[in-house]
């Protein structure tokens, strides 16, 4: 799933399939990356690429703009099922990690 606009960072969920349903899926992970940058009021200067792997655990792979690549962003939900409150949490994670835990 790339984000729809060109505004919006690149956002690619690998093996988003595997999310469940009630979740919103792929399309809601990389909606709520977007929503994360807008309530930072952020300007996007990076790229995600998002697996999700087995026993509810997501990897988010964060490369800005110049290059650089960041360590792995993990994610587990283990005591229940991946919901959009968790893709939420995880987008802000994500814009935390990217951003360097800069407030604005």
């Amino acid at each position: 799933m790339n984000a729809p606009t060109g505004s919006a960072p690149q956002c690619l969920v690998v093996n988003g399939e595997k999310l469940p349903a009630g979740s919103g899926g792929s399309e809601e992970l990389c909606r709520a990356l977007e929503r994360a940058l807008v309530a930072r009021g952020r300007q996007p200067r990076f790229t995600v690429r998002v697996r999700v792997e087995p026993r509810s655990i997501l990897t988010a792979d964060v490369t800005l703009a110049d290059g650089r690549t960041l360590p792995a962003l993990h994610m587990a939900e283990m005591d229940r099922p991946i919901t959009k409150d968790t893709l939420n949490r995880f987008g802000r994670a994500i814009v935390d990690h990217a951003t360097g835990g800069e407030r604005q």
